[in-house]
C-alpha cells in the first residue's frame, strides 16, 4: 500500500492498481485506468499525486496536476525510466541513458 497526503493506491500481486481516496489527490485513477491493469512494478507519491513505474519503462502518473499528476506534457520523454524519484510537488525520472526527465 502507497500513500500520500489524501490517497491511497496498491500495487496487486498481478501488477495492476487500484486507488482510493480523494479523487483529485490520485485516489481516482480512471483517466489512466488502463495503463495501470497490469506490468505495474513500483508505485511513487507526492502529496497529492502517484507515479506508477511499469516493466517496459513507462512511467504513468495521475492525481493533482501542480503535485506531478499531469505528465502530458513530457509524456513522450517518459520511456526507459530505470528509477524515479519524488519530491512535496514533483517527480523526477532517470532514464537509462543516463537523461533525466522532469
Amino acid at each position: 500500500i502507497f500513500s500520500n497526503a489524501s490517497a491511497f493506491a496498491v500495487l496487486k500481486t498481478d501488477g495492476s492498481v487500484i486507488t482510493w481516496g480523494d479523487e483529485h489527490s490520485g485516489g481516482d485513477s480512471s483517466s489512466v485506468s488502463l495503463e495501470l491493469q497490469c506490468e505495474v512494478q513500483q508505485i511513487f507519491s507526492t502529496d497529492s499525486a502517484f507515479a506508477a513505474l511499469k516493466a517496459d519503462g513507462s512511467l504513468v502518473t495521475w492525481g493533482h496536476s501542480f503535485s506531478g499528476g499531469d505528465s502530458f506534457s513530457v509524456r513522450e520523454r517518459l520511456g526507459d525510466v530505470r528509477q524515479v524519484f519524488s519530491t512535496r510537488l514533483a517527480f523526477g525520472a532517470l532514464k537509462t541513458d543516463g537523461s533525466v526527465a522532469t
